[in-house]
């Protein structure tokens, strides 16, 4: 195929997406935050960026085969149809409310400051001891560079944070408890708790050296600001995902990726947009090269039901399983990645079916929470709607669904037992409450 050939291919399907964008975005009433809406959006960002991409900043990156455009864009028809599915059940049960984002004056839950207050305290003090065992792991890498010895421990070598890396996945609750509490009542204690929590999170994203924990940032203050902040707008959406990428790109300059801390800013600014560029469309390339260099199925789940066959292993009701390593070993395409897409390891566990299967089965999951969370504006479901984002925002990049299933499993607990206590809390409150008024009459 010549090169005319494959830009034409590229193209149409940059076409096909942007069309699927529109007809999602007229049939779920012009809601930018729809999942369908913005997945279709972020596919099509995606698409076209890797065709603008190789004619300027990667003009070496390889050209897409059309059977990998094919995968894609059948990926975002799924999630669409798993949406539009849930829907028009949806309207089908209450047609009264079709196309309303509804309310529920009835679920104005509100939060313990007490609780919240010790939830700061937990993951302030907890911080020096994950931050002593981060440094404790650099020291073992014998790099010079810190946060590059971390990196290189964590994602290749034996070491492990230890108990302190369950602090991580708190923090992010309770980041997005108290964003929900700032944007719910803003007065200055709740700025003061939201900003501290923010800085807090930011700090233990930074030490874990994977930028993507600033991809859950993101999508936690996206998702709170558009189920809870009335002038939430498309505009300050693309404001938020510009400010993110030079901040992302700033990181990594000082982690080692695409730059240098020690040159000029002038000297780092073409390396950082490649490495930011190569971040954004190298993943297609790579499952690409991957689907026709090693195209073989397995057909025995290690990749996408590990966390299930890790959990059989150790109640002893499966045997011994070796089991693939998450982080993918580099390709050259020609820069060098290894990040595969969301669709890599499903198409490696059970073929592209079930990789169109399980992102149709998402986009039903992320649409129910949506509904659920536009319509009641709860705690709980602005919480998980908002923390489903960030796997979506990530689905170019690399699977962060079933490949995360225990760190949900943490965010589901934390996020549960805080709910529970907090009612504990409310109801002793209402009950001494009642009693004081029945003292005083």
């Amino acid at each position: 195929m010549n090169q005319l050939e494959n830009i034409l291919i590229e193209l149409i399907f940059v076409f096909l997406h942007f069309l699927l964008f529109l007809f999602n975005y007229r049939v779920m009433n012009k809601k930018i935050m729809q999942p369908a809406v913005l997945f279709s959006l972020l596919w099509f960002v995606i698409i076209a960026l890797h065709f603008v991409f190789r004619f300027t900043l990667l003009n070496e990156l390889f050209p897409l085969h059309t059977g990998t455009f094919v995968i894609f864009f059948l990926g975002v028809l799924s999630f669409s149809l798993g949406s539009l599915l849930v829907t028009l059940i949806k309207e089908k049960k209450a047609p009264s409310e079709s196309g309303q984002i509804l309310a529920d004056v009835t679920s104005k839950t509100s939060l313990s400051l007490a609780l919240r207050v010790v939830l700061l305290g937990i993951i302030l003090v907890g911080l020096p001891f994950y931050i002593h065992a981060a440094y404790k792991i650099f020291i073992a890498s014998n790099i010079e560079n810190f946060f590059a010895g971390l990196r290189t421990e964590l994602s290749y070598g034996d070491e492990d944070i230890g108990i302190t890396k369950y602090l991580v996945s708190l923090s992010f609750v309770v980041y997005s408890i108290n964003l929900y509490s700032y944007l719910k009542e803003r007065n200055k204690i709740n700025k003061s708790i939201f900003i501290s929590c923010l800085l807090i999170t930011i700090t233990y994203s930074i030490f874990t050296t994977g930028r993507t924990f600033f991809f859950m940032i993101l999508a936690l203050y996206l998702g709170m600001n558009f189920l809870l902040n009335r002038f939430f707008s498309v505009k300050k959406v693309a404001g938020y995902i510009v400010f993110f990428i030079i901040i992302f790109s700033i990181l990594g300059i000082f982690i080692g990726k695409g730059g240098d801390s020690s040159d000029s800013i002038k000297d780092n600014i073409y390396p950082a947009s490649q490495n930011t560029s190569i971040y954004l469309v190298s993943s297609v390339n790579a499952l690409d090269w991957e689907l026709h260099h090693n195209p073989q199925i397995n057909f025995n789940g290690n990749n996408t039901l590990r966390f299930f066959e890790k959990l059989g292993e150790g109640l002893n009701i499966i045997d011994h399983v070796n089991l693939s390593d998450i982080v993918q070993g580099f390709v050259f395409v020609p820069y060098p990645t290894n990040v595969y897409t969301f669709y890599s390891p499903y198409i490696k566990d059970f073929g592209r079916l079930y990789a169109w299967f399980m992102i149709g089965l998402f986009g039903c999951i992320h649409t129910i929470l949506y509904n659920k969370a536009v319509a009641k504006k709860s705690l709980r479901y602005s919480i998980y709607y908002s923390f489903m984002l960030f796997p979506l925002l990530l689905s170019f990049f690399q699977d962060q669904y079933m490949l995360l299933i225990s760190s949900w499993i943490q965010f589901i607990f934390y996020t549960e037992a805080i709910l529970f206590v907090n009612a504990l809390l409310i109801s002793k409150t209402n009950v001494h409450g009642s009693e004081k008024n029945i003292i005083l009459r």
